[in-house]
């Protein structure tokens, strides 16, 4: 059920009583912030079967560790506030001075959400905003419905509503929110949003915090455990139907070592999604995530004939409009210069290059837009500190894929 937008002649006086709370020093206490958390994380407790199932509504995913993550973020918060608000002691010019950095809240935050986990890139930088004394306004996403009204709902419920306010709605009402002032934006989604984003916060010098994605390798060296990468992969590409930034983008993989990583993959598909009735058809098992929208699938599927073309199918390709659901596929025979290479995929669908060496891995990875998570499998000590000598990424992850998000 869609949420009614917020009232546009409305938020500039949200954001003014937003930032008049703050002036009061209301939220600089550590016990009143604690009680805000204990607030927050009630709403998670009281209201957990209805968050999976709004989840399950927007995006076909089951339970998984999106309601779960919020809990430990609140409680991690809880646990160590004292420690992560404490004066850090540092050096003094002089022998005689006693000098120490205070750790001051900023004011009024705004943090919008993505759509592909909007619960959690929600409540988790709320939770970090409320922690460190400020107050906060949230602007879900529109895109999906079922959270956004279910949050818009929630939130004014169990949260002092002069401390943490919701806006609802799309692009009009964001447009609005950011020709407002605020002393923080926090941001997760796409570049280009994130680019309008910037500039409007640079009209006020705002400092901004942007989670913006990227296209994420995938290293597979030739001493790789390919048992482990395959299963590794598989599971983060089918997560949330690859609707997530730090999921695997493409991968670089040695020509005699494909066929091998290709059967594990869909060997770990085929056990995971291989449909409820036994059928087989991924489209048939309750597990298997769908496409967020129309307009979403209308992206994947133009870049999914795109890549017939150019590109060998390897596994996949069937989709449904209908359902929103995508098969996850897999191309061989990429290189940098095809279609799907371009921009983040966000979504299932999976190519291999061939690429024989770590000075090849290394030379396509530079051609591409930083990545917000680089992966490697390798037993190679020599392979891991090259990357992290010469390649740019948000994080290396070795025999793994996106650990640090754990």
């Amino acid at each position: 059920m869609p949420v009614d937008p917020t009232p546009l002649s409305d938020i500039p006086k949200i954001v003014a009583a937003s930032r008049a709370t703050f002036l009061t020093k209301r939220t600089l206490p550590l016990e009143f912030r604690k009680e805000q958390l204990r607030a927050l994380e009630r709403l998670i407790l009281e209201n957990e079967e209805e968050l999976v199932a709004a989840i399950y509504k927007d995006l076909h995913r089951p339970k998984d560790f999106e309601v779960s993550s919020c809990l430990k973020s609140i409680r991690g918060l809880l646990r160590d506030l004292e420690k992560l608000t404490a004066d850090l002691k540092v050096d003094s010019p002089k022998a005689t001075d006693d000098s120490f950095v205070r750790l001051s809240p900023l004011g009024s935050v705004l943090v919008i959400g993505p759509w592909n986990f909007p619960i959690m890139l929600v409540i988790d930088p709320l939770a970090g905003a409320i922690a460190a004394g400020n107050t906060c306004i949230i602007k879900p996403s529109e895109v999906p419905e079922e959270c956004a009204s279910l949050l818009a709902r929630l939130v004014p419920k169990y949260m002092d509503p002069t401390v943490v306010s919701v806006v609802s709605g799309g692009v009009e009402e964001t447009t609005v929110l950011l020709n407002q002032r605020f002393d923080h934006i926090f941001y997760t989604g796409g570049t280009e949003v994130g680019k309008i984003i910037m500039a409007a916060a640079a009209k006020n010098l705002t400092p901004v915090t942007l989670e913006l994605g990227g296209k994420c390798p995938v290293i597979i060296s030739k001493d790789a455990d390919i048992l482990k990468a395959g299963q590794t992969i598989a599971f983060w590409k089918a997560m949330n139907s690859g609707q997530v930034c730090l999921t695997v983008n493409y991968i670089l993989c040695p020509k005699n070592l494909q066929e091998p990583l290709i059967q594990t993959i869909i060997g770990t598909w085929k056990h995971l999604f291989g449909g409820s009735n036994g059928s087989g058809d991924f489209k048939d098992s309750a597990n298997y995530p769908r496409i967020i929208n129309k307009r979403q699938f209308d992206r994947l599927e133009k870049l999914l004939q795109k890549a017939k073309t150019q590109n060998t199918l390897v596994f996949g390709g069937k989709s449904d409009a209908d359902e929103l659901y995508m098969e996850p596929t897999i191309f061989t025979g990429v290189s940098v210069k095809d279609e799907i290479m371009k921009d983040e995929i966000f979504g299932p669908l999976l190519p291999i290059i061939d690429c024989e060496t770590i000075d090849d891995a290394i030379s396509i990875m530079n051609q591409q837009e930083h990545a917000l998570n680089a992966n490697i499998f390798t037993k190679n000590q020599e392979d891991i500190d090259r990357l992290l000598l010469e390649t740019r990424s948000g994080a290396l992850n070795v025999n793994d894929i996106a650990a640090h998000m754990a």
